[in-house]
């Protein structure tokens, strides 16, 4: 479906760290920022691609450091297929070329990065809320927030204080919405019995999905707790290692996968993966890393393209997380409105860097490196 790819001959990059409006507390830890590189490939006519790298490093994706390092050693080199194999930073870095490529490749043939990867594409995606821990009442009034701004589905995040708490949590929040799906998050902070004891204590709430509820490596107590849960599993971080993400995929170990272009190493990697898991039977929701509009709107093509992919049937995407930020890379942040995000309408990611926000963030200047 893409087209071959640009062939670019300079290469820039830039490290930035937003900060996010509260901080926000998951399984992994707590955070007030984000910090990410954006990197632009020129071709020979001047036109630019641009696409993001934000290792997580609560997630083991390396750090900033380890991607400007990568970039200063291979350069261009970067955009060799297979030349970023393993190691920190490569996996972010691998989407981060991944997008600008795609995104010179759009804007080349006047095509949406979505429609590169995928017939027909949808036009706008359903989202859902995402929402961290907290006290019974500070969630409840975040969920409430969520309604009243046109969220269908809220996800909230687990793991973080006692199965108890959270049941009392969970239970506050479908009492104040009724009408609202539920998602849970637990980002692996389980082992297998505690896991299995959430599930029974919070299966009456009506959950839609529960997400990662085992560490991400154990495939087994992946798989078993699939086979007997009431609430359909997710399965999100186990799908970073490659060898446990076919698992995934040929055992049919969880309903749900969630996919992270930046985790995976790239848009092409998650359209496949989703792809393949919808092919099985399975859903595929596509989500961020708490990244920039950038990295955003490079979530959102795979989400548009794999909605294609089952006309009729709408999946809520995890592409919410821009009302978090507290600065941002473009002049204005690509937030849903009543619950959904729309596409750009422009060619390729169809979003600019405005040079004055990237400025405010900015936490060194624009390196370079330009070929023969």
């Amino acid at each position: 479906m893409t087209p071959p790819l640009p062939q670019p001959v300079t290469l820039r990059w830039r490290p930035f760290r937003l900060p996010l409006r509260a901080r926000f507390e998951a399984a992994h830890g707590q955070t007030s920022f984000r910090e990410g590189v954006l990197v632009e490939l020129r071709d020979r006519s001047g036109q630019t691609g641009v696409g993001e790298a934000s290792p997580y490093p609560g997630l083991g994706g390396g750090t900033v450091d380890d991607v400007l390092a990568l970039l200063s050693g291979y350069g261009l080199a970067v955009c060799e297929a297979g030349r970023l194999t393993t190691g920190p930073g490569a996996v972010a870095l691998r989407c981060g070329i991944d997008a600008a490529l795609l995104d010179l490749a759009g804007r080349a043939t006047g095509k949406p990065v979505a429609a590169l990867l995928a017939d027909a594409p949808a036009t706008s995606v359903e989202v859902n809320a995402v929402i961290g821990g907290g006290t019974p009442e500070e969630v409840v009034r975040y969920a409430l927030e969520a309604v009243r701004a046109g969220y269908r589905v809220l996800k909230l995040k687990v793991g973080v204080a006692s199965i108890g708490q959270e049941a009392r949590t969970i239970e506050a929040v479908r009492a104040a919405c009724p009408d609202a799906a539920i998602r849970l998050d637990a980002n692996g902070a389980w082992d297998e019995v505690s896991a299995r004891a959430a599930i029974e204590a919070f299966a009456p709430c009506r959950i839609e999905s529960l997400e990662q509820p085992v560490p991400p490596g154990d495939f087994e107590a992946l798989a078993r707790i699939h086979a007997t849960s009431p609430i359909r599993i997710a399965a999100d971080e186990s799908l970073s290692d490659h060898a446990v993400r076919e698992r995934v995929l040929a055992e049919r170990a969880a309903s749900v996968v969630v996919l992270k272009p930046m985790t995976l190493g790239g848009l092409h990697v998650a359209f496949d993966v989703g792809r393949r898991a919808i092919g099985r039977g399975m859903a595929a929701v596509v989500t961020t890393t708490f990244d920039s509009s950038v990295g955003t709107a490079m979530a959102l093509h795979v989400a548009a393209a794999l909605d294609a992919l089952t006309p009729g049937v709408e999946v809520a995407h995890g592409l919410s997380t821009g009302g978090h930020l507290g600065a941002d890379v473009v002049a204005r942040t690509l937030v849903p409105a009543d619950g959904r995000l729309a596409l750009p309408s422009a060619p390729g990611l169809g979003i600019d860097v405005d040079g004055d926000a990237l400025d405010a963030v900015a936490t060194a200047p624009w390196s370079e490196w330009v070929g023969a």
